[in-house]
């Protein structure tokens, strides 16, 4: 069973796949304050309350946003399963052609979703995609045909833009 994590700027989402099965879903709050070991504590109470025990676990994949949460969360990982801990960034391949400018500064959450678009989507038949995250921050990334990223746009999310409209306008609350 392998880990899948991505921590983003709200909530960390880990979920546990087996072959092609999602076994768990699971949301952990984003605390920058937290320690590895506090990390490693929610971690194992993920499981044990699935009844899956950490010698199941092969390994992780882990996702970031937030870099000061990444290191913790990355040694938690190492201290409950002493596995590999593959951290998604520069350098990874993906099958993905990366055709933006600045390919080191995408965010790895835009990675994973497209590479997991590209999964979906692929075959014989494959087709341009057009993936929407929403979350803290809203993107839209493409993937052409060919397997290639193109770009997008990152705009705020729905609580942000809300946030911004109460505060910004005088008739809408």
């Amino acid at each position: 069973m392998i880990l899948a994590v991505n921590i983003g700027n709200t909530n960390i989402t880990i979920g546990a796949v087996k072959g092609k099965t999602i076994v768990f879903q699971a949301r952990l709050r984003t605390d920058t304050t937290k320690t590895s070991d506090e990390y490693a504590i929610d971690l194992k109470m993920l499981l044990a309350i699935r009844d899956i025990p950490t010698s199941e676990i092969e390994g992780a994949i882990v996702s970031s946003v937030v870099p000061q949460v990444l290191n913790a969360l990355k040694t938690a990982l190492t201290k409950l399963f002493s596995k590999n801990i593959l951290v998604v960034g520069p350098g990874i391949r993906t099958g993905l052609a990366l055709k933006v400018d600045n390919p080191e500064a995408l965010g790895s959450d835009r990675i994973v979703d497209t590479v997991a678009a590209n999964a979906l989507f692929g075959g014989p038949e494959r087709k341009t995609v057009i993936v929407v995250d929403m979350g803290t921050m809203t993107t839209l990334s493409i993937v052409s045909k060919e397997k290639e990223f193109l770009g997008g746009v990152i705009c705020p999310g729905i609580r942000l833009s809300q946030q911004a409209l109460a505060k910004n306008t005088s008739q809408l609350p």
